[in-house]
């Protein structure tokens, strides 16, 4: 195991304030990811997850590299003890002058989930193979994110643990990752507070 973050030795925060999700998955893995563990990254191989700490079992999988989409994975069933989505959480739209659609051609998604009913299915699809994948008491860690979509409030953290529940995982431990904000979209009057944080929860295999 490769950490490199600095001294975790005194208590580890559910707040984490970092520009990107390296010291995120660090400090969670300080806690939620063992020496010997296999841990399979099921969404975006080439991002900033794995920085700051690499575990020593470590398979990446990106659909634009390898071809492996997070609803179909190689690995047998119960055979994986960590599993990581980062999968996209904040639904494109029609809009394309957001930096959506950058967001999602880094991840190889030409026809990456447009509206938040999307989204949640895929979202979902990923928990049941990672369901599928881990062993019993495996640990499934899920990037996600509320966001602003239609000029509505989509939860995006209580689909994912809400759909996490139901597929047979319990609830283990949250981390809010608070990476700051971009300027404000020109011409746009403000009816929202701006989303400042999002969350890594972590969940085990009943």
């Amino acid at each position: 195991m490769q950490l490199v973050l600095g001294d975790f030795s005194g208590t580890v925060q559910s707040v984490v304030r970092a520009r990107t999700n390296g010291p995120l998955i660090a400090a969670a893995a300080t806690l939620w990811i063992q020496p010997d563990d296999l841990v399979v990254d099921a969404t975006y191989g080439r991002g900033n997850f794995w920085t700051r700490y690499r575990p020593e079992r470590l398979v990446t999988h990106d659909i634009a590299l390898d071809g492996v989409d997070l609803r179909h994975l190689p690995e047998a069933d119960q055979t994986v003890d960590v599993v990581v989505l980062d999968p996209p959480y904040i639904a494109q739209g029609g809009r394309d002058t957001s930096t959506v659609p950058e967001f999602l051609d880094r991840y190889g998604l030409d026809d990456g989930p447009k509206t938040p009913a999307a989204i949640e299915a895929l979202v979902a699809a990923g928990i049941s193979e990672a369901g599928r994948v881990l062993k019993p008491g495996g640990r499934l860690m899920v990037k996600c994110m509320d966001y602003i979509s239609g000029g509505k409030f989509i939860g995006g953290r209580h689909h994912v643990v809400t759909t996490a529940l139901a597929s047979g995982f319990d609830q283990v431990d949250e981390f809010v990752h608070v990476s700051g904000l971009g300027p404000q979209p020109p011409g746009r009057r403000q009816v929202h507070s701006r989303r400042a944080h999002s969350f890594l929860c972590v969940f085990r295999l009943a």
